[in-house]
């Protein structure tokens, strides 16, 4: 499944990018991703701190993963973002809507690459030979 783990790129690049930017500079983090309300450090960090992790989990999945890992990024990305959706209602802060815009594309990317060449590995092995 080449293409469904390249694109765990993107997730890997943004988890990564924007936890050390709310860890180490949080506010000009938030403010680069258009926040509206002011926030203390601690939480930003924190949640730096949870994506850096969350990054080095996704990092070892391009590298080890299989099908069923490639699967539970998208089971585990879905409801994360619903839950956005719900706090961005409740909020009406504009930065997550960049999170929800950046991943919405990266579930979108992932899940159009799994269908794809889940589809493939369903095919008799001559026949899989001969689309690729």
């Amino acid at each position: 499944m080449p293409k469904t783990r390249w694109s765990l790129l993107y997730v890997a690049g943004y988890t990564s990018l924007t936890g050390l930017g709310l860890l180490l500079a949080p506010q000009l983090t938030l403010k680069l991703l258009f926040a509206n309300h002011e926030y203390t450090d601690a939480m930003p960090q924190l949640s730096g701190a949870l994506m850096i992790g969350l990054s080095i989990v996704i990092i070892h999945v391009i590298l080890y993963g299989n099908r069923i890992f490639y699967r539970m990024t998208l089971l585990v990305r879905i409801p994360m973002w619903l839950s956005v959706v719900g706090i961005y209602f409740h909020t009406n802060e504009t930065f997550l809507l960049v999170i929800l815009g950046v991943t919405g594309f990266g579930i979108v990317m992932t899940s159009t690459f799994y269908l794809m060449e889940r589809g493939n590995d369903q095919l008799p092995a001559g026949v899989r030979s001969q689309t690729a």
